[in-house]
């Protein structure tokens, strides 16, 4: 066995470090987890420990040594423990910026966990994923023995969403609250070195090319595009949530995250689209998909017809009637690149209509006479898909393809989701 781990110091919200280096970073953010326990309640939970309810079991220290053996490049950031009736320790690597978490040295944390019988591995940086239980790929260690470590991750970007949760959904003092805003604050500014999701990867031009002549992209650069789009789709998650004010989650069929990217490779593989897909607390959905080959996102949700009418057309007047201004029924805004489909009862094929052409016919008050619309059945299911003119160009660089779909995907959520509880 190795030496234990030992000294180290109290994280500080005043850290006696440079401004916006890691390690002052690392200690404001464990001294705002000491002092806010409904914070820190939330991020234990999601690697699925829980503290007690006066946090006198839960401790941290910044930077334990090894016998001080160890270089500084192999001393951990952290070592959280709850010491309860049975203690759990975990380690944690923090890096922020740019700066890329190292494979190998984690391999190194994980083994000295082994050794000192440490419970588990928590990283943090600012690259993203779908859940903290499902660290980035990239990370995985490739020995099996150290897969017995667990291994969590917290993106930046993730910490400050739940600390926008904590303030929103517990009752907080006035002073936890305040601490919380300037801890909000403090991460969101430029100098702090956090960031969202902003990128696709370096090869996504080539790439692109690539899929547009029909050729099938490198194993590495289509692993490196799936990263990125699960980062990608982690992130706007988190958009969605803050914008539309409730809990938007991922919705991951896959059990683990090896299973989720062959899922999403075979999709690639077969059709050439990227997809990502979310769930609202009223179990509505909103589905996202890049189709790479075709230069489009297309954006789609689905809704049930009201019940407080009978007949199928007076439930298509019900959902359009949303979109016609309550002061000038002239108006009903642009809905271009949108299109409603309808699925009947007993019957297979769908039947579609622009929804322009819908709300025309709504103002015309026609929808009865549409072909859209079989009056024999009942109309089960209405789906709402846009697919958003402009985007062919914007797909061609990495930047312009993110701001393009997060405009898009808000655009889309507000003005066509089904937000009711």
């Amino acid at each position: 066995m190795g030496e234990p781990f030992k000294g180290g110091q109290e994280p500080t919200l005043f850290p006696m470090m440079k401004a916006g280096s890691e390690d002052a970073a690392t200690s404001i953010f464990f001294a705002v987890v000491g002092l806010i326990h409904p914070y820190r309640d939330r991020l234990l939970r999601s690697v699925g420990k829980s503290a007690y309810k006066n946090g006198n079991d839960y401790s941290c220290i910044l930077r334990p040594s090894i016998g001080g053996r160890l270089t500084d490049k192999d001393i951990p950031d952290a070592k959280i423990v709850l010491d309860q009736k049975t203690e759990w320790q975990a380690l944690v690597e923090v890096k922020i910026g740019s700066a890329d978490l190292d494979q190998p040295q984690l391999g190194r944390y994980l083994n000295r966990a082994i050794d000192q019988k440490v419970d588990a591995l928590i990283t943090v940086s600012n690259e993203m994923c779908a859940d903290p239980t499902m660290p980035p790929l990239r990370l995985k260690p490739a020995e099996k023995r150290l897969r017995k470590i667990p291994h969590f991750h917290w993106s930046w970007r993730y910490l400050i969403h739940q600390a926008q949760e904590t303030l929103q959904d517990d009752n907080l003092e006035a002073v936890q609250a305040e601490i919380l805003n300037q801890f909000i604050r403090f991460l969101r500014h430029s100098s702090s070195k956090v960031s969202g999701y902003h990128s696709m990867p370096k090869c996504w031009t080539k790439f692109v090319e690539t899929v547009r002549d029909k050729a099938m992209p490198s194993s590495d650069d289509i692993d490196d595009i799936i990263a990125g789009w699960f980062q990608e789709a982690a992130d706007l998650s988190m958009i969605l949530s803050e914008e539309l004010d409730m809990v938007v989650n991922q919705d991951i069929s896959d059990s683990s995250a090896e299973l989720r990217k062959e899922t999403a490779e075979q999709l690639f593989k077969s059709d050439n689209d990227l997809r990502a897909r979310f769930t609202l607390p009223n179990k509505n959905y909103l589905q996202v998909d890049l189709d790479i080959d075709g230069r489009c996102f297309r954006f789609e949700t689905s809704q049930k017809p009201t019940d407080r009418v009978k007949t199928s057309h007076k439930q298509l007047e019900h959902f359009l009637k949303r979109f016609v201004s309550s002061d000038n029924p002239d108006e009903w805004g642009d809905h271009s690149d949108v299109r409603l489909f309808a699925k009947w009862a007993r019957k297979r094929t769908e039947t579609s209509i622009p929804m322009s052409d819908a709300l025309l016919n709504l103002h015309e008050n026609t929808l009865k006479d549409i072909d859209f619309i079989d009056p024999e059945r009942d109309l089960k299911t209405l789906t709402i898909k846009y697919t958003p003119s402009g985007a062919a160009t914007a797909i061609k660089s990495r930047t312009k393809s993110i701001s393009f779909l997060e405009d898009q995907a808000l655009y889309f959520a507000k003005t066509y989701l089904d937000t009711s509880n």
